[in-house]
């Protein structure tokens, strides 16, 4: 018994090595030192974190952001972007076309500069199904 839970254990942490490989996974933010594990649609108030040595070491003011893993219609922009300490918060607003639909996503987000793919970080995204 000890050996199969050792050895799923242990693929386990492989696979979420392999899994995060080209993919740091970050945190979202409030932006007043709030910690969350995902981004929440129909917010604006939220804020990635990013490492700003990840960046090059400082904010580059043509940021911008691609994303992949959303649900059809769900999207993450790109507000703004401050430095706080040794991360960069990038600001976002999550939504959605149909809040009928829930979303259970990894969203996938890449951080340009000058045309340049600086990182790509994964971030869960939720969002609760609405009947209207």
């Amino acid at each position: 018994m000890k050996k199969t839970l050792m050895t799923v254990t242990a693929a386990l942490a492989l696979t979420f090595a392999a899994g995060n490989a080209f993919a740091a996974t970050v945190y979202a933010t409030d932006g007043n030192g709030q910690e969350y594990n995902a981004l929440y649609t129909e917010s604006s108030w939220m804020a990635i974190e990013v490492p700003l040595a990840d960046l090059g070491g400082t904010l580059p003011g043509d940021l911008s952001i691609t994303t992949a893993g959303l649900s059809s219609g769900t999207t993450i922009t790109l507000d703004s972007a401050e430095v706080k300490g040794n991360s960069a918060l990038l600001y976002v607003t999550v939504e959605r076309s149909d809040t009928r639909s829930y979303v259970n996503d990894l969203a996938s987000i890449t951080v340009s500069a000058s045309g340049k793919a600086l990182t790509t970080v994964s971030i869960p995204v939720y969002g609760a199904a609405y009947n209207q």
